[in-house]
């Protein structure tokens, strides 16, 4: 008798869910689905070699078959087994997209994607040419780290008048206007010589560029009048919108640091005061 609060391994197996459960699917794994189901591979044989479970694997295939057949677990399966038998050159992907309502992307269209933001090409042309909505070809370019936000497309690639894209575009504009600026900087030394943090706040990014310009020289010149030895001074800058959810993307966070300084040895200025007086 097992003893109370153990597991019995053998009547009670432990579920171990596969490597990559739970991770989006590529085109490449479709592909390779399609590919071993038409040479006659089990369900169970593909799931071991993408490190997917059965269950995810008997959904891919759902999604491989035409929407309107409705076909669900073994019934896709069959059809999908036949169709590759019949039609080699069965249209996977067509039905692939259909099962998403064109959000499903190749990496062809992806090459089209990338090819036409660096031509700016009129964001209405480029989703008619990967068969896509504006907006979720703006959604891809985002996702490409194409673009930043719905500003970001909509500035370079412009969008349809009285669209869902136009609508968001709108909104994130006049978030961006109401924006306020967050500027901190952890290390900073000020015209005392003091070192503490910084956190200030501004109302555009550009006043918010122009007080760390500033500060950033006072900390230098501090830090050279006083011989300080400095380690890097770390700033960030980052824009917040009443409404952070349609702000999102739009402006990412930037950070970077200002340089450690080095004292020179008090015998080092005198020698270097000397030279200078010499010229």
């Amino acid at each position: 008798m097992t003893p109370q609060g153990t597991v019995n391994d053998q009547a009670t197996p432990i579920r171990v869910l596969a490597r990559r459960s739970g991770e989006p699917w590529t085109d490449e794994e479709y592909s390779t689905v399609v590919a071993a189901l038409a040479a006659g591979s089990s369900v169970d044989q593909i799931a071991e070699e993408l490190q997917r479970t059965t269950g995810a694997v008997r959904g891919a295939l759902r999604l491989l078959t035409p929407p309107a057949l409705a076909l669900r677990g073994a019934a896709a399966e069959n059809w999908l087994r036949e169709q590759l038998t019949s039609t080699p050159a069965y249209d996977w992907r067509a039905s692939r997209r259909a099962h998403s309502n064109g959000t499903y992307w190749t990496p062809a269209a992806d090459s089209i994607l990338i090819e036409a933001w660096r031509r700016s090409t009129p964001l209405g042309e480029l989703a008619a040419t990967v068969g896509a909505t504006e907006l979720h070809t703006h959604r891809r370019l985002v996702q490409l780290r194409l673009s930043h936000s719905v500003l970001d497309t909509v500035d370079r690639l412009g969008c349809t008048p009285g669209g869902d894209l136009e609508a968001r575009y709108l909104v994130a504009r006049d978030e961006y206007r109401s924006a306020v600026w967050v500027l901190t900087i952890e290390g900073l030394v000020d015209q005392y010589g003091t070192v503490s943090d910084h956190i200030s706040v501004h109302s555009s990014r550009g006043a918010a560029a122009m007080a760390l310009e500033r500060l950033t020289a006072t900390h230098r010149s501090t830090a050279a009048a006083r011989r300080l030895s400095l380690p890097p001074a770390r700033w960030r800058l980052v824009g917040r919108g009443l409404d952070t959810a349609a702000y999102g993307l739009g402006h990412p966070d930037t950070a970077g640091e200002i340089p450690g300084v080095r004292a020179r040895p008090a015998e080092e200025e005198a020698s270097l005061a000397g030279d200078r007086a010499s010229v």
